[in-house]
């Protein structure tokens, strides 16, 4: 069985649409832990699920932060694995499905799946998905200690509450990486790239977790990443390169922000997206690139660059 950790906080509409997506599954043995973390009640919202999913809320009232409310739902988990699931993202129907098949013949301990980075509300596959960006990378263990290419909602795990990972409670950003970093490095466990676009990540233009780091300089996610590279150390000579790339992106980042300077979207997946074709063919990072997706904050201003997908390989996926 499969348990589905979905924390959640003032979002009752997706909140809906992540429950109807689970509720779509080919795969039916899981379970569903709701934990919200503080906000308005969502009890109507899990009763109106509770014919279709087995289906269990856990009310925090006073908000803790997603690392504590994602803890409290691995601390109610029984199923044999567990998957993650915010409540703003959804499955596509064969997720679950795929995720399953590949744990149950020992590809590894933790699979995830590719995901559509999407800046509008969708639940199903869209009719031109090369037009969006993805997070849809091969599993590299030495890229993985510069950047975050694995979308929460996308994995899969083999259930871990028996060993001492667990998300880090202090961090608000990037808790998800430092987890894989974790279970990579500390319990061991192998992961596995499933090859497929099997969830949609949602990066609305309204206040989110991402909108909202872009707001102030430092972001919490140039402290996040300073805090990870330092708790994570790496003596590659690429890692450490790469490592010293993204740290000028932040710089460059947040001297933007300071700026009132636009700030182009999806900048950090244009950025793994440009680097990881250099990294995997071991040679050095791209300065033309970052010049290209955060032009220096004293140059004249410009039009931000579009960033577009190639083509998406063997999605399997139905239009909407």
């Amino acid at each position: 069985m499969i348990s589905v950790i979905i924390p959640t906080a003032d979002r009752p509409g997706p909140l809906h649409r992540a429950l109807r997506s689970l509720a779509r599954q080919t795969f039916r043995d899981f379970d569903v832990i709701v934990v919200r973390d503080g906000g308005p009640p969502v009890r109507s919202v899990i009763d109106a699920w509770k014919h279709d999913l087995r289906i269990t809320l856990i009310d925090i009232d006073l908000r803790q932060g997603v690392s504590h409310a994602r803890n409290t739902g691995l601390a109610a988990a029984g199923g044999d694995y567990i998957a993650f699931l915010d409540d703003d993202d959804v499955y596509f129907p064969a997720h679950l499905d795929v995720a399953h098949r590949a744990l149950k013949d020992g590809y590894a301990e933790t699979v995830y799946g590719g995901a559509l980075v999407s800046p509008r509300w969708i639940e199903s596959a869209p009719r031109q998905p090369e037009a969006y960006q993805r997070k849809d990378y091969p599993f590299d263990d030495a890229f993985l200690m510069v950047a975050n290419y694995i979308h929460t909602g996308s994995v899969v795990t083999r259930n871990f509450t028996s060993t001492s990972v667990r998300f880090d409670e202090g961090m608000t950003h990037c808790e998800d990486w430092d987890l894989w970093l974790s279970l990579r490095r500390t319990a061991g466990y192998d992961f596995a790239f499933l090859g497929d676009i099997t969830c949609v990540y949602h990066q609305v233009p309204r206040p989110s977790a991402v909108s909202s780091a872009y707001l102030t300089s430092p972001t919490p996610f140039t402290r996040a990443r300073a805090h990870l590279y330092e708790k994570w150390p790496d003596s590659h000579p690429l890692v450490r390169s790469y490592r010293d790339w993204f740290r000028r992106f932040d710089a460059r980042l947040d001297a933007h922000i300071e700026r009132q300077q636009p700030i182009p979207p999806h900048v950090y997946e244009l950025a793994v997206r440009g680097l990881h074709p250099h990294f995997v063919g071991s040679t050095a990072p791209s300065a033309a690139l970052l010049d290209r997706i955060l032009p220096p904050a004293d140059a004249p201003d410009q039009e931000p660059p579009v960033g577009r997908a190639g083509p998406l390989l063997g999605t399997g996926l139905a239009a909407e």
